[in-house]
């Protein structure tokens, strides 16, 4: 696992915005035993586990410009 995908290991556990998304990509894994989810996503191929983290940045972009907060700017 590279330095990158590690920065993100912590969304296996919860979601930064605190409400996960229906269509979120991590959903599913945050439904296995805590030691079931490290080894999940240990195991995935580098490609798959990219991906979920470009699902989650772009999720997570999408619901930052829907916050009052990015409104007022």
């Amino acid at each position: 696992m590279t330095k990158c995908e590690l920065n993100y290991l912590g969304l296996i556990f919860d979601c930064p915005i605190g409400n996960e998304a229906d269509d979120c990509c991590f959903r599913n894994i945050r439904k296995y035993k805590i030691e079931d989810r490290l080894t999940y996503f240990e195991k995935l191929p580098g490609g798959k586990r990219n991906l979920l983290i470009e699902h989650h940045q772009k999720c997570l972009s999408d619901r930052e410009k829907k916050t009052l907060f990015h409104e007022l700017q």
